[in-house]
């Protein structure tokens, strides 16, 4: 191969990956509250090089389920450990919310594309699930404890949010 040839090829890489960066911060800009979150998740993952709008929908859908399957492994480790009769009612509800998340996610990504209204309600449905976990520890005034489990919930919703909004900018 010539060195114009090679010279070529390079030029052409860097192109195409400065457009996918380009695609990404683009895709992100559009979810200003978490943009920083977006950004990073998206270029962590070396899917995101090749991937159009709808692959990011679906690379941030992932990772969202990839949080809420820890968040429920952590569920029922805290279920193992703890012997508060309250605390274990709380995290039950917090198990019941995780499994229900954990089979919206896969419903939501199968509706990319096609039934994007579809994939945003199941991502809403996420976001609720999350939601429920958290405030049950909140609201039953003399029975509230501290949520354990905050920063996980708070990222679930984020990242769930950040795939909902990808998923609106394609219609």
């Amino acid at each position: 191969m010539s060195g114009t040839s090679l010279l070529f090829l390079l030029i052409l890489f860097t192109l195409n990956y400065h457009s996918h960066a380009d695609l990404i911060s683009s895709t992100c800009e559009k979810n200003e509250e978490y943009i920083d979150l977006c950004i990073s998740t998206l270029r962590s993952d070396p899917r995101s090089a090749a991937a159009d709008v709808e692959g990011l929908a679906r690379i941030m859908f992932d990772a969202t389920l990839a949080k809420a399957t820890a968040t429920l492994n952590r569920i029922k480790d805290l279920l193992k450990k703890t012997s508060d009769p309250v605390l274990r009612e709380y995290l039950n509800v917090c198990v019941k919310q995780y499994d229900d998340a954990i089979e919206d996610i896969p419903i939501a990504i199968q509706n990319l594309g096609s039934h994007n209204f579809e994939s945003r309600i199941k991502a809403d449905d996420v976001v609720d699930e999350a939601r429920s976990c958290e405030e049950i520890f909140i609201d039953l005034p003399n029975r509230k404890r501290k949520s354990p489990l905050t920063a996980e919930n708070d990222m679930v919703k984020k990242l769930v949010m950040i795939a909902a909004g990808i998923v609106a900018s394609l219609g």
